[in-house]
């Protein structure tokens, strides 16, 4: 049975693979030219807030610094991630709030400047969003929290809501990471960047092509870096980023050559792990999401749902399991929904019926209408079928 319903699930899975790890951070970044327009608020949704004409001119951000009492405080919290060195910002930056040891309550994305901002409560049921509430809301659950920004090979400060953020001061102070020269792994690879300056330059350019969304324009420049510069390992890994849209087979190759300039720089081991599951090779993609964990025990959620994904398809019940459950704890916006999915799967295959039941009912609850939605309604009525009494 357990098999039956995983087969079915593939087909969903697929959908939300590698390419968002792509599509993602570019559309995340692109929202920055909304802000300017007023129209989009960080994270996400239409805005009701009547701007001033200056918000033309001087951006979101801008905004919010000379905007009126009332719609700022209890209504937003905002900072900014600062990285030693300065490196080019190719991808958001995670921000994650917890209010308990080893559990994320929210998670929200930086821009390409590093800029954050919190502007809703992560609650199942909140009762309004209209400022006044918001900022009781806020107050409730996040006073006393903790800010981090967990990314591989760098130690992140932590900043702590107080009650004045949440009164009177709702810009929070820096959060700041600095290598960890123990790292196993890193996030950000610095290996081949200075070996060659017109490498460099055509990086550089790729991108400012990357931020302005010419992917084509970004894609040529990178191609011409790692020409330049075979060593590359940041060059290579962009260009199999932006590979992957079209070509898995060539994005792989790029993936590769990355690790073989710097094998300890984690997300081409991430991508290869998601390129491997839309294949269907789930031993590479064990292997290849082990690989990356040994290099960054903490992990991802996505990383945490491809070792689950891999795991559970090897038979590797109990290991799909917790991975599963670590992906999700990562996760509260339910950024990955098919982490959820898998855990029900894992449920379903030591007959713990009523529990993949309630999972795959919580699914529907944040899938949006469409295939996925129909897919998982397909699998509860299939379990039903097999235990009438976990209907209840």
């Amino acid at each position: 049975m357990s098999d039956n319903i995983g087969v079915a699930g593939q087909s969903m899975k697929i959908k939300s693979g590698i390419f968002l790890l792509l599509v993602l951070p570019l559309l995340t970044w692109s929202q920055k030219a909304a802000y300017a327009q007023g129209t989009i608020p960080p994270g996400g949704g239409t805005s009701t807030i009547t701007r001033p004409d200056s918000i033309q001119d001087s951006g979101y951000w801008g905004y919010m610094a000379n905007a009126p009492a009332n719609v700022i405080h209890g209504g937003i919290l905002q900072g900014k991630v600062v990285v030693t060195g300065n490196p080019l910002l190719w991808e958001p930056l995670t921000v994650m709030l917890s209010c308990s040891a080893g559990k994320a309550d929210l998670t929200t994305l930086t821009d390409a400047d590093g800029y954050y901002a919190i502007t809703h409560v992560n609650l199942g049921k909140a009762f309004t969003t209209e400022d006044d509430a918001l900022s009781t809301e806020m107050r409730q659950h996040y006073e006393g929290c903790a800010l981090q920004a967990p990314l591989a090979g760098y130690h992140s400060t932590s900043v702590t809501i107080t009650e004045k953020n949440l009164r009177d001061a709702p810009t929070l102070g820096n959060i700041v990471l600095t290598p960890d020269e123990h790292a196993s792994g890193w996030a950000i690879s610095t290996v081949g960047e200075s070996s060659s300056p017109e490498a460099v330059k055509a990086f550089d350019k790729a991108h400012d092509e990357w931020l302005h969304r010419n992917l084509d324009g970004a894609r040529n420049d990178l191609q011409q870096a790692v020409q330049l510069d075979p060593q590359f390992a940041e060059a290579w890994y962009l260009l199999g980023r932006l590979q992957v849209l079209t070509d898995t087979t060539a994005a792989a190759a790029s993936f590769k050559n990355a690790l073989t300039a710097d094998p300890k720089f984690v997300p081409p081991y991430v991508y290869l792990a998601g390129i491997a599951i839309e294949k269907k090779n789930w031993q590479e993609a064990g292997e290849r999401a082990a690989e990356a964990l040994a290099l960054d025990p903490a992990g991802t959620a996505r990383l945490w749902y491809y070792n689950a994904e891999a795991d559970y398809r090897l038979g590797k019940n109990e290991a799909a399991r917790t991975s599963a459950q670590t992906a999700m704890a990562m996760d509260p916006e339910h950024n990955i929904p098919d982490a959820e999915d898998v855990l029900a799967l894992t449920l379903l295959a030591k007959s713990d019926y009523s529990e993949a039941l309630a999972h795959l009912r919580n699914t529907l609850t944040y899938i949006p209408s469409g295939p996925g939605a129909e897919l998982i309604k397909r699998q509860i009525a299939f379990v039903e079928q097999q235990d009438p009494g976990a209907r209840k």
